[in-house]
């Protein structure tokens, strides 16, 4: 059964990386070369070749994504190797197909916004789907490794490589909106992998901090770690509470550790990624109940 040629897992993944290839395809042939915008990495030197010498970004995007995956397929594990040759074959033949519908708005930054809001979410689910759009990936992997620049930096180096020499093509105005662009697909990545609920850590430094642990797991229900500290200047140890809670709920933390000890000292910092038994998933009927428990206890 193990070796099935089809199963969900492939399907979903499949289907993760045709709609977000859909996506890619309509944010380049809608959005982007109707406004006489650019791209970042390889999208953006496809395109400033079609705008300079009319090749079909299809192609080029095609070809070029097969030569780089020639080179560094040692940084692709090989479920992401097949993923990423599966969505760079798809998103060359959609645009292809793509090509019926365009938008020109009258407001200049919604050209933009509507291809990064299209592009991030489109590179959002392929990568979802265990692939990746290779290109500027696998190039800024052998930057780090020959190099020595990191992987974060690479991509910005090859962006800025990218979008500064199609000023000269695009125009400066048309230059700044893909910067836009860039900006806005970052962040929609961010929030397609990220979840429709980021998460934030707490670090609470406290005397009170027995009475301030049992309030929170009282009320939100959340599992609590107790670090060991030790202050550097009084050579005091400290215990520090250290929890992971929804974005929703910061506030409520924030209002539990205030009205408990408003000396506490606190810090609240973005998480990337949690995983992990017992954060990810908690019954939302055992949650209601414990957090109608606790607001009776509170309220008496």
């Amino acid at each position: 059964m193990k070796n099935k040629i089809i199963t969900k897992t492939r399907l979903k993944n499949l289907a993760l990386i045709v709609i977000g290839s859909l996506l890619y395809a309509i944010s380049v042939n809608v959005f982007t070369v109707p406004n006489g915008l650019s791209e970042g990495g390889l999208t953006g030197f496809s395109l400033i070749l079609f705008y300079v010498l009319n090749i079909t970004p299809s192609y080029t995007i095609f070809i070029a994504n097969i030569v780089i995956l020639a080179i560094g397929y040692k940084f692709l594990d090989k479920k992401t190797l097949y993923y990423t040759l599966v969505a760079n074959g798809i998103i060359s033949v959609l645009l292809l197909v793509v090509t019926r519908w365009e938008f020109i708005p009258e407001t200049t930054l919604l050209a933009p916004i509507g291809s990064g809001i299209f592009m991030g979410t489109g590179i959002g689910l392929i990568m979802l789907g265990h692939g990746t759009t290779a290109g500027s990936d696998i190039i800024a992997k052998l930057l780090h490794k020959y190099v020595g620049i990191n992987v974060p930096t690479g991509l910005l180096m090859i962006d800025v490589l990218v979008v500064v020499p199609s000023a000269f093509v695009i125009g400066a105005e048309n230059a700044f909106l893909t910067l836009i662009n860039l900006y806005i697909q970052s962040k929609v990545i961010d929030f397609i992998l990220e979840g429709l609920n980021p998460r934030k850590s707490f670090f609470i430094i406290s005397d009170k901090y027995v009475e301030i642990a049992d309030a929170i797991e009282q009320q939100l229900g959340r599992g609590i770690t107790i670090l060991d500290g030790k202050g550097y200047y009084t050579k005091e140890k400290k215990e520090i509470l250290y929890i992971i809670i929804s974005r929703r709920e910061v506030l409520r933390i924030k209002r539990i550790v205030e009205a408990i000890d408003p000396n506490a000292f606190m810090t609240i910092s973005h998480v990337q990624e949690v995983t992990g038994e017992g954060f990810t998933y908690l019954a939302e009927e055992v949650k209601a109940e414990r957090i109608t428990q606790a607001e009776k206890t509170w309220n008496d």
